[in-house]
């Protein structure tokens, strides 16, 4: 059997409407396919993440002492590479200059895209000369790579002596609810679900569910005890993942945690096939 060629399954990754109405009956008849497009969707919502909001504390010196030690590096690199990019620059009094309290933090990108792709079945349009997976790898080597770039640049910079520093602690997450996910008839895939607030307030949803072969994608939805009402959360694309519940949504008239298999139709509503479910047990 012939399967859908890699460009083409790295624009659907992308949110392009592209191929035809045989490429899309393939690709729901086939698991091969299938995985590899839930896997290049995941590619693409790691390296669109959206990172404002998101502070990164400072480690004190006393780690880059560890690192040191565990690493065998020479005496020349023994100093903080953290404190002496941020440290103050010397005083004509000639007193010792003051350490900074914190590291500045690296700029945000504020050109990073506002919203994931949606999944949906294929087009007909023509997909020639067009960008194929390279997109989604090029935003998270370019993310990687940055960073990559920083953390060098100050051990090879720099050097002296480490001077100890004060760490700050960060709020513990509160876990709100959990459940165990029980497989639907026709269905074997189970695990379990579990809400925890973050310091900051936003709630988020954590999914683990083995995977199994099917004929759509993986939506995760809350809805509510009748199963009258649901809502959204986003899209399973592996074993486990992470979803943001909105601030409006009332986790105790939406208690149930609901994995279905979703058709590449276009319809974002509830496909009624569930594959696994549970029930939040909230903790108050």
């Amino acid at each position: 059997m012939e399967h859908l060629d890699a460009e083409l399954l790295s624009l659907l990754a992308l949110g392009e409407h592209l191929g035809t109405d045989a490429d899309a009956e393939h690709l729901a008849g086939c698991p091969e396919c299938s995985e590899s497009l839930r896997g290049l969707q995941h590619a693409v919502r790691i390296a669109t993440l959206d990172l404002a909001g998101i502070e990164l504390e400072e480690p004190g010196s006393q780690n880059w002492a560890a690192i040191h030690q565990a690493l065998g590096l020479s005496q020349a690199l023994a100093t903080d590479p953290l404190y002496q990019r941020t440290a103050a620059p010397p005083v004509s009094s000639g007193k010792p200059a003051a350490r900074p309290a914190a590291a500045d933090a690296p700029p945000k990108d504020s050109k990073e895209p506002e919203a994931e792709p949606a999944p949906f079945r294929p087009g007909t349009k023509d997909r020639r000369a067009r960008p194929g997976l390279w997109l989604a790898v090029a935003a998270a080597g370019i993310v990687l790579g940055t960073a990559a770039g920083w953390t060098a640049a100050g051990v090879l910079r720099d050097t002296g002596t480490p001077v100890p520093a004060a760490t700050q602690s960060t709020p513990a997450s509160i876990i709100l609810a959990q459940t165990s996910l029980t497989p639907l008839p026709a269905h074997t895939g189970s695990g379990d679900a579990q809400v925890q607030e973050l310091p900051d307030g936003t709630r988020q949803l954590t999914i683990r569910l083995s995977n199994e072969n099917i004929s759509g994608f993986r939506g995760v939805w809350v809805g509510s005890a009748d199963l009258s009402k649901m809502v959204s959360l986003g899209v399973l694309a592996n074993d486990s993942g992470v979803f943001t519940i909105p601030a409006g949504i009332d986790l105790a008239q939406y208690p149930i945690v609901d994995v279905s298999d979703q058709p590449y139709n276009g319809d974002p509503a509830h496909s009624a096939d569930s594959i696994a479910r549970g029930t939040l047990n909230l903790k108050t």
